[in-house]
């Protein structure tokens, strides 16, 4: 890998596993601000509704941080490929986030805190993104970081279809939705082990 790649990456050595964690449960900050601002209740069935409620604005706020990220890739991708992915998992990602917030809006809950947490926490994290240029380890972490979010998301869709009542959305079904994701995943899968070989160069034996 050229001087110059490695320089731009260093501005992302000390990104963490954390980016993929924080695209699943939807930044730190989002999760630690509900937790505060959680009320309690003495009824168990009030208790089990709203930690429905913080799980859905913990994804919201992944959804939110995974938008961003795409976007700013298919603007800095040199590669039509890549552009084709990240416009489609742009719109992917935000038809996911319109099934979340009609979620939150059918318990009865917002999604404007969510949304403006994780705008902070996409601002901490854009700032580590390199680019879009194929070698660079920036876009490789970007893309696991992605896939691993994904995978979160799936499990959600997955958790919601054992509720009873199940839930109810005006589109698509949540088995539709999770293998959306499970659909999501694997473009992302493939570009990113495409990756491998233009990031990465094995030592001699």
């Amino acid at each position: 890998m050229a001087n110059g790649a490695l320089a731009r990456d260093g501005r992302v050595g000390a990104l963490p596993m954390a980016v993929g964690l924080t695209l699943v449960a939807g930044a730190g900050v989002v999760i630690a601000a509900l937790a505060r601002r959680r009320p309690r209740y003495d009824e168990p069935d009030e208790v089990r509704h709203e930690a429905l409620a913080a799980y859905l604005h913990d994804h919201l706020g992944g959804a939110e941080v995974a938008i961003q990220v795409v976007e700013r890739l298919r603007r800095t991708s040199t590669s039509a490929d890549e552009r084709m992915l990240f416009e489609w998992l742009y719109r992917q990602f935000d038809q996911d986030r319109e099934e979340v917030e009609w979620l939150l809006r059918s318990l009865g809950a917002s999604g404007a805190p969510a949304k403006r947490l994780a705008g902070h926490a996409s601002g901490a994290l854009l700032k580590f993104l390199a680019g879009g240029a194929g070698g660079d380890l920036a876009l490789f972490r970007t893309l696991e970081a992605l896939a691993i979010g994904v995978q979160g998301k799936r499990c959600m869709w997955r958790a919601l279809q054992f509720l009873r009542p199940a839930l109810a959305l005006p589109g698509r079904t949540l088995p539709d939705l999770e293998s959306a994701a499970l659909s999501q995943w694997e473009a992302i899968e493939e570009r990113r082990r495409a990756l491998v070989p233009q990031t990465f160069a094995a030592g001699e034996a």
